[in-house]
């Protein structure tokens, strides 16, 4: 009896049509699609293209339709590891870069690739060795901005047939190889050795210009100086031969004998004077005979 009540409690088809709600309400749940601001779906039916789906609210056919592609439209950036390299002068090293990228054709970049992020990342690749070895190992430091360009222009032209647009090629870093780089401090230090060389044997040089301009200089004062005391000693000798003429009546001949006179008792005193072996000469008619003929 007990059995019975319980298969009148439960029929069949009551146990059915909860199954059927159930599952009812979830292929509707799995029919709603909610896109976010920059994301975008690629819908298929029957494993065919049908739709792309844009930000907002969709719905979509339960079983006959399927998500084929999530992708965002906003900048990506790509990481590309460092790979060894070799330069146009046979210089090994290791050079990774960065690039910034973007979807601008979904369905492209659905179809007509099969992975997208690794064809971008060995299309860099490759191209980065390329690059790389059109130049010598000191125009890859130099040339850097170039080979930015470069890449940017062929890489953005090669995926656009995979639906992408490249905005910005970035060579990060170049690294050499040890020996290189141990090489390449060698030679800096030598240059380095060799600009201090260079300024130091200037200073010496300017030092040296600059001593002989100072003495030349010197030389140069000196000989004014003394010019300018002979000059003031003439003027002085010919402003007293004129008062000394002018004493003696105008008779200059008598003037000069007086001049000599006072310059010849000045000699014999700074003579006297002198702590070295002299010889000194008493005034005499025969010493000075044209002074005492004169002053007579």
């Amino acid at each position: 009896r007990h059995a019975i009540r319980s298969t009148t409690a439960n029929p069949p088809s009551m146990v059915l049509g909860y199954a059927v709600a159930v599952a009812t309400v979830s292929l509707l749940s799995t029919s709603i699609r909610v896109i976010g601001t920059g994301d975008l779906q690629l819908i298929e039916r029957l494993g065919k293209y049908n739709r792309k789906l844009s930000p907002g609210l969709h719905f979509t056919i339960p079983i006959f339709e399927r998500t084929s592609f999530v992708a965002t439209v906003r900048e990506q950036v790509l990481d590309v590891p460092p790979q060894a390299a070799i330069t146009r002068d046979n210089a090994p090293l290791k050079a990774d870069a960065v690039v910034y990228w973007k979807i601008s054709d979904p369905i492209k970049a659905r179809y007509a690739v099969e992975d997208l992020v690794s064809a971008i990342q060995n299309l860099v690749l490759t191209q980065l060795r390329s690059e790389i070895g059109k130049l010598t190992l000191d125009e890859t430091f130099s040339a850097r901005q170039k080979m930015n360009a470069v890449m940017l222009e062929d890489l953005d032209r090669a995926t656009d047939d995979w639906g992408v647009k490249v905005t910005r090629v970035e060579v990060r870093d170049i690294i050499p190889s040890p020996d290189i780089l141990a090489a390449m401090e060698g030679q800096m230090a030598a240059e380095r050795r060799k600009r201090a060389n260079i300024l130091e044997s200037e200073g010496r040089r300017a030092s040296q210009v600059n001593d002989a301009q100072g003495a030349a200089d010197a030389v140069v004062l000196e000989a004014e100086a003394e010019a300018k005391r002979l000059e003031t000693v003439a003027e002085g000798e010919a402003l007293s031969l004129k008062q000394l003429t002018e004493a003696a009546g105008g008779d200059v001949d008598k003037a000069l004998q007086v001049l000599l006179l006072s310059r010849y008792w000045s000699t014999q005193a700074a003579l006297a004077e002198s702590p070295n072996t002299k010889v000194l000469f008493y005034p005499s008619k025969a010493t000075v005979p044209v002074s005492v003929e004169g002053l007579r």
